[in-house]
């Protein structure tokens, strides 16, 4: 076999595919501040946009890491979607108080402009912190319709989000009197400063008063934030692997999303929701780097989530 004559081929083939997607950036912010806040948007392979999804990566992550760590946003273009995947100020803030949410309203709004996409169909979604963006801002869209201009959500997915804020920080602060180890405290640190400098106090301090700041408060029996998602479509994966998590981390169920997804899509059943799902997951958790993590983008099942579009996004 000439490995020689097969090298240009390969190439091609290459470039083939990563020129079908159709990808650019969109700036959302003054040129001087693009490095730090922009989106990624990849376009339908063929056609008009039939709809379109709004992708919130992970904590820190940008959107080319999401392109490396799940296949959804390539078959989501495949299927007609449009994908946005923002990166919001390096992504290391959390958009859940009124003026974090502020900046990312005008994203859907120019977005949509930008690409004709007004009267098409919404998808948000996200993974970790990004998906806490998710239902947060899905939350406010629903709760405050006059928000965004250009777009109306139609369904909500998202990936082992974090919800309840008041059991993260319990957590966390479990897992500092548990563990000698710098880490634990920094987190602690990073999560009380940002609540703190976002809303003057932490969920452990004031748990009431997280009740509507949190995306989901599962101390909150009126279910207050999550009244507005009573009639949306949501689907949620999580992947417990308490085997992995307990004897590769010492974490227990309390520091785990799953405990805040399952208790909030209860929640949303028994408030007469029944467009809502629960994927729970086994050994599905895999890094790009090849990691076993079960807090990975790997969860999702692209096949699923393609055709969960396919059915509520008409």
């Amino acid at each position: 076999m000439n490995v020689q004559r097969l090298l240009p081929l390969c190439m091609l083939l290459f470039v083939h595919i990563a020129s079908a997607q159709k990808i650019e950036r969109f700036y959302n912010v003054a040129a001087t501040d693009t490095a730090d806040n922009y989106t990624l948007v990849v376009k339908p392979t063929s056609g008009a946009p039939k709809g379109w999804v709004l992708l919130f990566p992970g904590f820190g992550e940008k959107p080319e890491d999401v392109l490396k760590e799940t296949d959804l946003v390539a078959r989501a273009a495949q299927a007609g979607y449009l994908v946005a995947i923002p990166y919001v100020d390096g992504n290391t803030a959390l958009h859940i108080s009124e003026a974090k949410i502020q900046p990312i309203l005008r994203l859907v709004d120019n977005t949509s402009k930008k690409y004709k996409l007004k009267g098409k169909p919404l998808a948000v979604g996200g993974f970790s912190m990004g998906g806490t963006t998710a239902v947060k801002l899905t939350e406010y869209m629903l709760a405050v319709p006059t928000a965004v201009q250009e777009a109306r959500v139609s369904a909500l997915f998202a990936v082992d989000p974090l919800l309840d804020f008041e059991r993260f920080e319990r957590s966390t602060l479990k897992a500092v009197q548990r563990a000698n180890s710098a880490m634990p405290r920094r987190m602690l640190q990073m999560l009380q400063t940002m609540l703190r400098n976002d809303f003057g106090t932490t969920a452990v301090q004031t748990p009431e008063k997280f009740y509507t700041i949190s995306p989901y408060a599962y101390a909150d029996t009126a279910n207050t934030a999550i009244k507005p998602l009573k009639q949306l479509p949501v689907l949620f994966y999580t992947e417990p692997d308490i085997d992995n998590q307990f004897n590769s981390n010492r974490r227990d169920l309390y520091d785990l999303n799953t405990a805040d997804c399952t208790a909030m899509i209860a929640d949303l059943q028994s408030m007469g929701n029944q467009q809502v799902q629960l994927v729970i997951t086994t050994a599905k958790g895999l890094r790009a780097d090849g990691t076993i993590n079960p807090h990975s983008w790997s969860i999702l099942n692209v096949d699923q989530t393609i055709n969960w579009l396919h059915r509520f996004m008409k």
